[in-house]
């Protein structure tokens, strides 16, 4: 058997590439909609993809089952223990090449992908439809639980992404579902192997460890959800304390993949724009300029219509919570990255031909003159912050998670996350400055550039929390 985990940094998600060394045939589960990947990591590997498998309705990326169902000939293997949708009819209407099906699973079913034989469970409670995968190890006389979002290394998936889904659950039923999906795989060894939809750093999880995979037996004894399981009190604790809201733009990502997520071959070729055409772009409010430079060169040459996203690990989730569903998207970016921004923005619901063209960071600071001065946001020293706190000449949001919020916050902190602004921004007070902060500073420049971009008059506070804590001032 081949195994390999592809997994995404920027959305700590993980597909999964599963052959048979006989036949040469693969499957992908939960594949992203840039399958391209897919298919060059079969071929080095002398496979061939004939089938793809989703656990789940994903909410965090867009899947890339519509795309190997329209572009490949693959059997496609779908829950059928959720509502049924019109997409998933498209292919008597020439919709899907030549070759291609669908076909739904619920619990107790079985398919093979060439002499790899794997059992459908349905493992509800995250979602009303998921579904886990087992398979035997390879490597063992052992079995490999392919749980998506359902059980991961230290946690369980969230139960209150369901209520995103057209036809959800409540909380409570959600919270019911998953305690006795953990309850059903008790009779899996504890020597199972458990590859799980998402690494630490996702928001479908509450506190995922920094594990790639695990077994049945190592979370029988970490994991706190598992352990209370027998206990319905325990259990609703410890897989709803301390948890956040969703990102917003978990809604849409869900509602795009219950229609049928969009029918990529390969991520668009996305063209340089010379200074005139990025210049006449950047005046209009319906272009988002997303500025992945780092910080201090963002503050230097801040541009009308621009956010700040550096690309790095939080890249993906800035930028789809801070866009406008509708908003077409300009980059500066470095012509050596553009390729893979492209991929992780279309795995997280930016539509390809939403994306204009792209300028390289050299160009921008000849531009950033006359009406494109920077204004309207810049860094803000501790001190600096503590003179405005105190004098009441600023308004000030902590854009941290609850539990930092909940641990010490500046006087007065309205408590936004970074990633909700977008929704939130009407509930700050446009008339004063805003004061932004975070732990280190990080978050809070991300929020500070979106709320300039919005027409505040923003300052990010640099060092975040603890240097102004630190000092003495006065904190709640």
């Amino acid at each position: 058997m081949l195994l390999r985990r592809i997994f995404d940094t920027h959305l700590a998600q993980a597909s999964y590439l599963v052959g048979c060394r006989t036949t040469g045939e693969a499957i992908v589960i939960d594949p992203t909609c840039d399958i391209d990947r897919y298919i060059a990591l079969a071929a080095s590997e002398n496979m061939r993809i004939t089938a793809v498998a989703e656990t789940h309705v994903h909410a965090d990326f867009v899947s890339g089952v519509c795309g190997f169902l329209a572009h490949h000939a693959v059997r496609a293997y779908v829950s059928a223990e959720g509502p049924d949708s019109p997409w998933m009819h498209a292919g008597g209407d020439g919709t899907w090449a030549a070759g291609s099906e669908l076909v739904r699973v619920r619990a107790g079913d079985g398919f093979a992908v060439g002499n790899i034989p794997f059992a459908v469970r349905h493992t509800p409670g995250h979602t009303r439809e998921s579904l886990s995968f087992e398979t035997p190890s390879p490597k063992s006389d052992t079995k490999l639980l392919f749980s998506g979002d359902f059980l991961f290394a230290g946690d369980v998936g969230r139960p209150d992404l369901g209520a995103f889904a057209t036809e959800g659950m409540s909380i409570k039923d959600a919270v019911d579902r998953l305690r006795e999906s953990i309850a059903s795989i008790e009779d899996l060894p504890a020597s199972t192997q458990v590859l799980p939809g998402h690494g630490a750093g996702s928001e479908c999880g509450k506190s995922i460890c920094n594990l790639p995979a695990t077994t049945i037996g190592i979370e029988r004894v970490i994991n706190r959800a598992v352990r209370e399981h027998a206990s319905a009190a325990g259990f609703e604790s410890a897989v709803l304390s301390g948890a956040t809201e969703p990102p917003p733009y978990f809604a849409r990502v869900k509602k795009l993949n219950e229609a049928g997520a969009r029918m990529l071959s390969a991520p668009p070729d996305v063209r340089e724009l010379d200074c005139a055409e990025f210049t006449a772009r950047c005046e209009r409010p319906e272009f988002t300029v997303i500025d992945t430079r780092p910080w201090n060169d963002y503050l230097d040459t801040r541009l009308p219509y621009a956010i700040s996203a550096p690309f790095e690990r939080s890249f993906g989730p800035t930028v789809a919570n801070y866009l406008e569903e509708d908003d077409r998207v300009v980059l500066i970016a470095e012509r050596a990255k553009v390729s893979e921004i492209v991929r992780v923005l279309l795995r997280v619901g930016v539509a390809p031909e939403a994306i204009e063209g792209f300028i390289e960071p050299s160009a921008v600071s000849r531009l950033a003159t006359g009406s494109f001065a920077t204004t309207g946001v810049d860094d803000i020293s501790p001190v600096r912050a503590h003179e405005m706190v105190e004098r009441g000449e600023a308004s000030v949001v902590d854009v941290r998670t609850c539990a930092e919020y909940g641990a010490g916050h500046l006087p007065g902190a309205k408590h936004i996350p970074y990633t909700h602004l977008r929704a939130r921004a009407d509930e700050i007070d446009r008339t004063r400055p805003v004061i932004c902060y975070c732990r280190s500073g990080n978050r809070s420049a991300r929020a500070a550039a979106y709320l300039a971009r919005a027409g505040y008059t923003a300052f990010n506070m640099r060092g975040g929390y603890w240097p102004y804590a630190g000092r003495g001032y006065r904190v709640e």
